[in-house]
């Protein structure tokens, strides 16, 4: 698997980043084109998949297009597609998004990262959403009138982006796979309005859902609210995550995770995370002062940070990326390159201390 991953990345810097469809540039009638924004790919069983596509808006302010097509490979389904939309040309090359039900990223996430590569039009730059259910779905509920499914996932990234995430990309999830055998993606789903959005009570939302743990020829493992958070902590990415304290709330300022080995001679005994952040009030009930608030905060993130490494070492998979900080606490350079990391990662013990400033926020008084 890791070769084969190792040979579509490096297709997709000798073929110039995937390419934009330069063979048949100039060659096709613009008004004639009607660009693909969201592609989404559904494992059927038995070999077959389902390519679901969203358009943006057509000539003459014509609405956002939504097609689905299942058939025994990709490209067939592409095909079959355009058979469909035999007025305009589906032009892959402006691609948005890039959704995996969770079928598809379990047993074809490989495909998928092939047949983007193969193609003259589709990018490695793309993001790559996994979809709690099926990617369909998702492109059928987000379609209305006057917004797509395209428009619905740029809100939401914007959102990601201003606290400091991006989704990984398809190449990002490619090199993961091949080099550490796992990748994290961000994960979505669609909620009904259900009484929420008054003027459209048959309104869907496409929200996040935390992350998605890929590994090739397995189901995606989806963490918790609180294993993403443990997640982000580690990474330094958790800044401007609202965290609810019982009726009261805090939103994460600053601070990270760090972790280090506890060694015992050349013997690794156990793993110790630190972390020391601030944060300020957003929503404060009476009865909570700033230290309430405060011890709360810690033990909420001490919590975040024991699951999340707790299903780090259920699975076995590293994928909060703890070794390198563990080895090079090591005592020496010997330890170091003796340490069987994988042997004994799954029953280390794991120490968790958290201090946590609260501020006013907003310039409160208290």
């Amino acid at each position: 698997m890791k070769r084969a991953l190792l040979i579509i990345i490096c297709f997709a810097w000798t073929l110039g980043l995937s390419g934009c469809g330069t063979l048949f540039s100039g060659h096709r009638d613009m008004e004639h084109l009607r660009p693909v924004q969201v592609a989404g790919l559904d494992a059927d069983g038995d070999g077959r998949v389902t390519l679901s596509v969203c358009t943006g808006t057509g000539p003459e302010s014509e609405p956002p297009l939504a097609l689905r097509a299942a058939a025994p490979g990709i490209e067939a389904a592409a095909d079959r597609l355009q058979d469909w939309s035999p007025r305009d040309e589906l032009f892959y090359a402006h691609v948005r998004y890039l959704l995996l039900g969770e079928d598809m990223a379990g047993t074809g996430l490989l495909q998928a990262l092939d047949w983007v590569e193969r193609s003259p039009a589709m990018r490695m730059e793309t993001p790559l959403l996994i979809v709690r259910g099926r990617a369909d779905a998702l492109v059928e509920a987000a379609l209305g009138e006057s917004i797509s499914a395209a428009e619905s996932l740029g809100a939401l990234e914007r959102e990601e982006k201003v606290r400091g995430r991006e989704p990984p990309t398809l190449r990002q999830a490619a090199a993961g796979l091949a080099e550490r055998g796992w990748a994290l993606c961000l994960a979505v789903e669609v909620l009904p309005a259900e009484g929420t959005v008054l003027s459209d009570p048959d309104a869907a939302a496409i929200v996040p859902a935390g992350l998605a743990l890929l590994r090739e020829g397995q189901p995606p493992v989806f963490l918790s609210r609180s294993e993403a958070l443990g997640a982000a902590l580690l990474d330094g990415s958790a800044a401007g995550t609202h965290v609810p304290l019982d009726g009261s709330e805090a939103e994460l300022l600053g601070g990270q995770a760090k972790a280090e080995g506890l060694w015992t001679g050349s013997s690794l005994t156990g793993l110790l995370l630190r972390c020391e952040l601030g944060a300020g009030i957003v929503e404060r009930l009476p009865e909570d002062d700033r230290t309430a608030l405060a011890d709360r905060l810690a033990q909420t993130l001490t919590d975040c940070l024991t699951e999340a490494v707790g299903l780090s070492q259920a699975l076995g998979c590293d994928f909060l990326g703890l070794e390198d900080a563990v080895r090079a606490s090591a005592p020496d350079r010997r330890a170091a390159r003796a340490l069987d990391w994988d042997a004994v990662f799954p029953a280390l013990p794991v120490t968790v201390t958290v201090e946590a400033d609260v501020g006013r926020g907003y310039d409160l008084v208290s």
